[in-house]
């Protein structure tokens, strides 16, 4: 009940708080599933749909190394940073499934008659948003920041969603990471949070 009544209140609070979540703490969405600050030797994951259940992990120095290494030879701009973060929330992704049993985590909602945990979007921001700031704190990333993740829903007349986000540093551009339309180590979509929230879909584009 207690997690329930601050879904509610944290979606409340976002579709208040408007323009601000450009500059809002990435940290305060996931304090709200209580996910303490992550470490590369010590982080916390969702591990259930809504985040009712977490997972405690640790990245190896191979492990690591082999997320490190997506960043070699060191980008050259904004938008070849933001090809590497796809690859890299990918590569995170394939990694945390294989510790904590969501490897088997489908596209969207869809559990195909799997008996492993089944993440939803609320799980899947807060989880792609710990991969981002395990990047930011490595400094993997230049171009960008980790952003506060957004939401979509009744204010703009659709079905509730939210997804991770990054700013580019030098134009305040703002963009949604969203791994949930696709199944655990997968690559995400990353496009405008404008766009975004305008009710994208990744088969519409198709």
């Amino acid at each position: 009940m207690r997690r329930l009544q601050l879904t509610f209140l944290l979606i409340g609070i976002i579709l208040v708080a408007g323009c601000s979540t450009l500059t809002r703490n990435p940290q305060f969405y996931l304090s709200y599933y209580e996910l303490k600050s992550p470490e590369i030797s010590d982080f916390e994951t969702c591990a259930s749909a809504g985040c009712r259940q977490l997972s405690r992990l640790s990245y190896s120095e191979p492990e690591w190394h082999s997320i490190r290494a997506i960043f070699e030879p060191a980008q050259q701009n904004a938008a070849e940073e933001r090809k590497r973060l796809l690859i890299a929330v990918a590569a995170i992704e394939t990694l945390v499934g294989e510790k904590n049993g969501t490897s088997s985590d489908f596209a969207k909602n869809q559990r195909k008659g799997s008996q492993g945990p089944q993440l939803d979007c609320i799980a899947e921001a807060a989880n792609t948003t710990v991969a981002l700031l395990l990047l930011q704190q490595d400094g993997l990333i230049h171009y960008h920041r980790v952003g506060h993740p957004q939401h979509r829903g009744f204010a703009q007349l659709q079905y509730p969603h939210n997804s991770a986000a990054i700013i580019e540093i030098a134009n305040n551009a703002h963009y949604a990471i969203d791994s949930w339309f696709f199944a655990n180590g997968e690559q995400p979509i990353c496009v405008s949070v404008a766009k975004w929230k305008a009710g994208f879909h990744p088969q519409n584009e198709k």
